[in-house]
Order: C-alpha cells, then sequence, then structure tokens
C-alpha cells in the first residue's frame, strides 16, 4: 500500500508540475537522457528541494548535477560561467538583487521565448523581483525606458523579512518603532535583552537595517537616482536602530542571523528582526526553548509611515548559454509546483506561492506563513541597479561604525551617502 501510494503520489506532483502554470513550452523535447547542471546556494534555501531532487529523476527521467556553493561563491560561480557565457550551468539560483546583474545584462533566457510565464499564484512582489527591467521605480540610466518588463525567472523562495517577538511577554505585535521603545521599557526586567540587531559589517547591518530606513519614509535613492541616504528621515531611522544597543547583547556589531537566532531561541531576547525560515527553528523543540511563545508579525513602522519589510526571494534562472533550456524549465516548474512548493514547507522552506502560503493545514503548523504572507504584501524590494552590491558594502560598513559608536548616525550616512554619489556618478547615473 505505501509503494501504490507513493507511486499515486509521484504521478499527481509530476502532472502537476507540468500543467500548473500557463505554458506552450516544450519542457519535453530534449528527451529523458538530459543531464542539467544546478547552481545552487547551500543552507536552508535550498536544502528542502535538494532532499526531493531524486524524485524529480524518477518522474522526469532528467539527472540532476547538483553545485551548491556558500552565498559570495555561488555569485562569483554564476556571474563568471553567465559573462563567459560557458554554459555550465542549466539552472541557477539568484538572490533577487543580483537580478538587475544577470538579467539586466542579457545573460538569461527570458521565459516567454520559451512560452512559459509563472501564474498570479505566486506572490505579487515575488513575481516583481524575477522581472527585467523592474516593473516599478526608475529604470537603469542606459536602459529602454519603453522596455516592457519580461520574466527571467521563477520565485522559488519567499524570503521576507518577519518580526519575531515573545507573544507570552507581549500581548500584541509591536505596530510602530515607539511601540517597540515602550515595550523595551515595559519588560526591561523580564527578559534580558529587548532588542537584537544584526550588526555584522555589510550585508547582515544593510539587511537589518534597511527595513528601518523605508519604514521611517526613507531610501535609497529618488526616482532620478539622486543619493537620499542622508535624508533627515534616514538619519532618524539610524538613531533609532542605534538607541536600541542599549538593550542589546554585546558583540551585536558582530551579529549574523545565525547568532540573532540563537539568543531568540535561548528566550533570551525579546524582539528581533530575521528571516521567516527560523520561524521553524524557533517552533523546533529539539532546538528551542520558546516553542509556543513566539509570535510572528510585519516589521514595526515610524508613525505615519508604511510597513516596509525586505524582500530576499530566491529565483530559478535559465543562463542564455544553456544547451538543456527544456529540461531546465522542466526542473523549474516541477521544483515551483504547488504540491512540491506545500512539501518543502514542511520540510522548512518558505514558499512563494499564495495558495501555499494561506493553507490552512500548513498555517496551523507553521505559524509564520501567514507574516510570511503579510510581509510579501508590504514588503520592498532592494534599489534594481547592478550596482546594489557595492552600494551596499560602502553603506554596511558605515552603519556598523555607527553601531559601534566610531562615528554619529549623521557622520555615518553622510560619509556613506557622499561615497555611494561618487559611485553613481563614474558609473553615468
Amino acid at each position: 500500500m505505501r509503494k501504490l501510494a507513493s507511486i499515486v503520489m509521484a504521478l499527481v506532483i509530476m502532472v502537476a508540475a507540468g500543467c500548473s502554470d500557463s505554458s506552450s513550452g516544450s519542457a519535453n523535447s530534449e528527451g529523458d537522457s538530459k543531464t542539467i547542471s544546478i547552481a545552487m546556494v547551500a543552507g536552508a534555501e535550498s536544502t528542502a528541494i535538494k532532499e526531493m531532487v531524486s524524485q524529480f529523476e524518477k518522474e522526469s527521467g532528467v539527472k540532476v548535477e547538483w553545485n551548491e556553493f556558500d552565498y559570495n561563491t555561488l555569485y562569483e560561480r554564476i556571474y563568471n560561467d553567465l559573462r563567459t557565457e560557458s554554459g555550465t550551468y542549466d539552472v541557477i539560483f539568484a538572490d533577487d538583487p543580483w537580478m538587475p546583474m544577470f538579467a539586466g545584462g542579457g545573460f538569461l533566457t527570458p521565459l516567454g521565448e520559451l512560452g512559459y510565464e509563472p501564474s498570479d499564484d505566486f506572490a505579487k512582489l515575488s513575481r516583481q523581483v524575477s522581472m527585467w527591467p523592474a516593473p516599478e521605480g526608475p529604470r537603469l540610466p542606459s536602459g529602454n525606458s519603453d522596455e516592457e518588463p519580461k520574466f527571467y525567472g521563477v520565485p522559488q523562495v519567499g524570503n521576507v523579512q518577519l518580526y519575531f517577538y515573545r507573544k507570552d511577554i507581549l500581548s500584541e505585535a509591536p505596530e510602530t518603532w515607539n511601540d517597540v521603545e515602550k515595550a523595551i521599557a515595559k519588560h526591561k526586567d523580564d527578559i534580558k535583552y529587548g532588542f537584537i540587531h544584526r550588526g555584522a559589517r555589510g550585508n547582515p547591518i544593510a539587511t537589518n537595517f534597511n527595513a528601518f530606513l523605508w519604514s521611517h519614509g526613507a531610501d535609497f535613492f529618488d526616482e532620478e537616482w539622486n543619493v537620499t541616504l542622508d535624508s533627515p528621515k534616514a538619519i532618524k531611522a539610524l538613531e533609532q536602530y542605534v538607541s536600541f544597543k542599549e538593550n542589546a547583547p554585546e558583540g551585536i556589531a558582530n551579529y549574523n542571523a545565525d547568532s540573532l537566532g540563537r539568543v531568540m531561541t535561548k528566550g533570551d531576547g525579546l524582539m528581533s528582526i530575521n528571516w521567516p525560515a527560523w520561524g521553524q527553528t524557533m517552533e523546533n523543540p529539539d532546538k528551542s526553548e520558546v516553542v509556543g511563545k513566539m509570535g510572528y508579525s510585519l516589521v514595526p513602522k515610524a508613525e505615519g509611515e508604511e510597513h516596509a519589510p525586505m524582500v530576499g526571494n530566491w529565483i530559478f534562472g535559465i543562463p542564455k548559454a544553456s544547451d538543456s533550456k527544456d529540461a531546465a524549465l522542466k526542473f523549474i516548474k516541477w521544483a515551483s509546483s504547488k504540491e512540491v512548493q506545500k512539501e518543502m514547507t514542511k520540510r522548512g522552506g518558505i514558499p512563494t506561492r499564495t495558495s501555499v502560503l494561506t493553507d490552512s493545514e500548513l498555517q496551523k503548523e507553521y505559524p509564520y506563513l501567514e507574516a510570511v504572507k503579510e510581509g510579501l504584501e508590504n514588503g520592498k524590494m532592494r534599489p534594481r541597479t547592478p550596482l546594489y552590491s557595492e552600494i551596499e558594502s560602502i553603506y554596511g560598513t558605515h552603519l556598523n561604525r555607527a553601531l559601534i559608536g566610531e562615528l554619529s548616525p549623521e557622520e555615518a550616512l553622510t560619509k556613506a551617502a557622499n561615497k555611494i554619489r561618487k559611485l553613481m556618478e563614474e558609473n553615468g547615473y
């Protein structure tokens, strides 16, 4: 009976993967003998799919060569392969801020050329970060202002920042940063730390602070690519962020997501911003001391402003140089299908499909899914420019200097803004 059930489920998933989204492309013409090479990030973002790859191979007859790298190495491997048109990889897994470089550089296959377009079941923001040119915000100076956005990828991991808070201590999630300040003061004697920063230099603190920046009504640029990072609202946001240090652990200037997560799972932190995959860890009795005590909500906002958690989706794309595009698309359609995303969620993944995020059975088991859905409805994407990695490096270095007290918030953002202005000018913005 178990064997029969497994066969039936495999058939259901295979049919759904092939039919769930609109496609007139031939994800079958390259036959069963194909081998595709996939470049993936190592970690929670890809673990669930990795565990299920053998299922795809059995169903499709397509063999998968799984290549897994840490974050920085993955970017280097993919970019070098795309730039040299080597065709080493048939499927790439890209962090969404890489899309302006990869798709904008003409290195990826527009999925419409393969007769495929992701369905509306994928969250709107997840679909938008998979497109180029960006459907919202300023276009690149060298770009065609009339060019229609196209899909260059399929969103697979619905990462968006969540606000983690102790619901056994707080009666409700803080709506504003002023509510956060009040909660920290009120419960100072009830828990070790009021707010835990992800303060390490570069990407960690930049990612952590972005939600503060945007939720104070500030931004990196205006609609003409003029740098606005040193605006009064941005400075106020950083002043508030740094002020929370008084109720944080020592050493937060070196904290990444894992350090932050460990403090929260031990039950020592009242509130923090982190990625939703940590929700499963919080609810795992083998790894957490706060099972059933953690609440998940939208990241707070400043008074009179909008919620603006940062989106950080992971996206499947197909390099132009691949000679196995149909088999690559077959894999992507299978991996991103509703049935596989549902199973992926049970294994710790974060879906991008609204139908999976709102699945009542999954929501009971994984209470953070509703917050992920809300986050994707209210989130904001990083600036859609190939220069973002350099911008983030400058910005993240100066934020860290403010956190450790080496610079005041105003000094830090002024210096960062001036360096970014120079970078943008040198690149024709």
